[in-house]
């Protein structure tokens, strides 16, 4: 049996783009000999729709969407990811997570997912009502066993495992001979080989090849990956489709795979490649001509204008460089030198004026301005209103540059440069910052390598903010880690690992006491597995000491 996997970005809600996406692929694949097609989880609707569902006439314009498919599908059947009501013969809520296997101008099967998360970015359980039984059907001389997203994790490779039922196992009992996922999972670093792990297992597991077609592109802030995979009977690959780009392939199942599954993949590349695809959706899907930014040349906003270069093209970035009295002339002349190596459109601009104006007004009810920040969060603010203007007069999204390690501690200014549009470094450390502009000049030398040098060599070393010493960032982001991304106590990150307490005490005081800020700061694109906002929802104001 040959399988067509349509790899697709779909947009939420969008039914009459995602309809048209899925059919070119459908016909696509057909005409390349597919047997079955499939598309990713929720691939008419765009995942995560969240509370879209709860619009009256929304699953009423998706099951229209559902049945243009099936008038439009001939003898080759199409699976479909979509959202359906719930039928209420028990109670429960709502709507159903669906899946439509549509053959010869109608739906033959309707599949509910069965294992809804509720965990980190997901709340499946607020609006769907989970299947009761898992059964295979017959096509083309197999049994079918077709699964929706979670239904295929095994307890082994969920942090905190939460599921009574086993799909895989009762669809094995059921007499399934091959298993069909239907997936919008999520990328973060190293997530592409845990997954592939993980198919591996299950395909073992249910002694039937194994086809996994995941979703593409970016939508909330989560990036999907794709790197779909069609496994034998013995977890072996016996194909593969890239990471990031929408695609489709016709892969024979009946083939041997050669090898466990790879997954050649790098983390900094992969990250690299998810802010790349982050800025493209986002910015097409929300409809905006073009981006724009403060080119200040220093690494962050240097690799930023980068990125955005590859996801756009040159002629769709367009930047200010808006110098001020605390910016050195180094930096300015290293923001013209890239914007030269970029071939990107520039506009130089002066804060003064309006600086001195706000300065002057000021002064009539600040009698003492002795803190450092008051007067550079003035600046940051000035920029802002500046680069709003400019962004919103022309129809441009705003990227901002803060990467996660400031963030995280409360390092910018509210209302500032650094928390408008898109935050496309909200959640990358600094030191990854540092290995993506090393990335980043791989082909071409865009960002100084001594300047990239000079930030590594600084985040070695404490600094100040302020009035305040900041310890250095390779420890922050060391602790970050361990507090943010594994949840660990500041106990176990003293006594487990040894880290210095006034240390690890002032990191976590700052990360729970600005969570006030990041709830004000600007979407971000998540790549690490616990993003601030989507993954860490916390109060903005709490008492509780750990």
């Amino acid at each position: 049996m040959k399988i067509g996997i349509a790899q697709i970005n779909s947009n939420i809600g969008d039914f009459p783009r995602n309809a048209k996406r899925i059919m070119q692929a459908y016909r696509a694949c057909v005409d390349a000999g597919a047997e079955i097609v499939v598309t990713p989880e929720m691939s008419l609707v765009g995942y995560p729709p969240r509370d879209l569902v709860t619009k009256e006439r929304f699953v009423s314009k998706c099951l229209q969407a559902l049945d243009y498919l099936a008038d439009e599908t001939g003898d080759v059947p199409l699976i479909v990811g979509y959202v359906d009501f719930h039928d209420f013969i028990q109670p429960g809520r709502p709507l159903r997570n669906a899946a439509a296997f549509l053959h010869q101008g109608g739906v033959r099967q309707k599949i509910w997912k069965t294992l809804l998360p509720s965990y980190d970015m997901f709340d499946e359980h607020k609006y769907f009502e989970p299947s009761s039984e898992c059964k295979a059907f017959n096509f083309g001389g197999r049994r079918i066993g077709l699964t929706i997203g979670e239904d295929i994790w095994l307890e082994d490779y969920i942090r905190r495992p939460i599921y009574q039922r086993d799909p895989i196992a009762e669809l094995k009992d059921d007499g399934a001979d091959l298993i069909i996922n239907i997936s919008a999972s999520p990328f973060h670093t190293g997530m592409p080989k845990h997954r592939a792990s993980l198919l591996e297992v299950v395909a073992c597991g249910a002694n039937a090849p194994l086809v996994c077609c995941n979703a593409v592109g970016m939508n909330e802030q989560l990036v999907f990956d794709g790197n779909s995979l069609v496994l034998d009977a013995d977890g072996n690959e016996i194909s593969n489709l890239p990471g990031f780009i929408s695609c489709f392939k016709v892969v024979d199942i009946t083939e041997r795979g050669s090898e466990a599954p790879s997954m050649r993949s790098i983390d900094v590349e992969d990250v690299h490649k998810g802010l790349i695809l982050g800025i493209q959706d986002y910015a097409q899907k929300a409809g905006f001509g073009a981006v724009t930014m403060i080119l200040d040349g220093n690494v962050e906003s240097s690799l930023v204008a980068s990125l955005a270069v590859r996801a756009l093209g040159a002629e769709q970035v367009k930047v200010l460089v808006i110098p001020d009295e605390t910016q050195a002339v180094e930096s300015v002349c290293r923001a013209i030198q890239l914007v030269e190596k970029l071939g990107i459109e520039h506009t130089n601009i002066s804060v003064d004026v309006v600086k001195q104006s706000a300065d002057l007004v000021l002064g009539e009810i600040l009698t003492d301005l002795d803190h450092p920040l008051v007067d550079q969060g003035i600046t940051s603010r000035v920029r802002a209103m500046l680069l709003m203007a400019y962004a919103r007069n022309n129809n441009y999204l705003v990227l901002s540059s803060a990467n996660k390690s400031d963030l995280s501690i409360g390092h910018q200014f509210i209302g500032g440069d650094s928390s408008l549009g898109l935050a496309v470094l909200s959640d990358v450390p600094k030191i990854i910052v540092h290995k993506l502009a090393n990335f980043t000049n791989s082909e071409k030398e865009l960002i100084p390598k001594a300047l990239i040098e000079r930030e590594e060599e600084a985040s070695k070393n404490s600094h100040k903010y302020g009035n305040e010493t900041v310890p250095p960032y390779v420890l922050i982001d060391l602790i970050l880690e361990l507090y943010v991304n594994y949840q660990l106590s500041c106990d176990e990150i003293i006594k487990g690992h040894g880290y210095d307490e006034n240390t690890v005490r002032w990191v976590q005081r700052k990360v729970d006491l600005n969570e006030w800020k990041r709830q004000q700061a600007a979407p971000g694109i998540r790549v690490t597995s616990r993003a601030f906002g989507m993954c860490r929802r916390m109060p903005t104001v709490q008492g509780f000491i750990d």
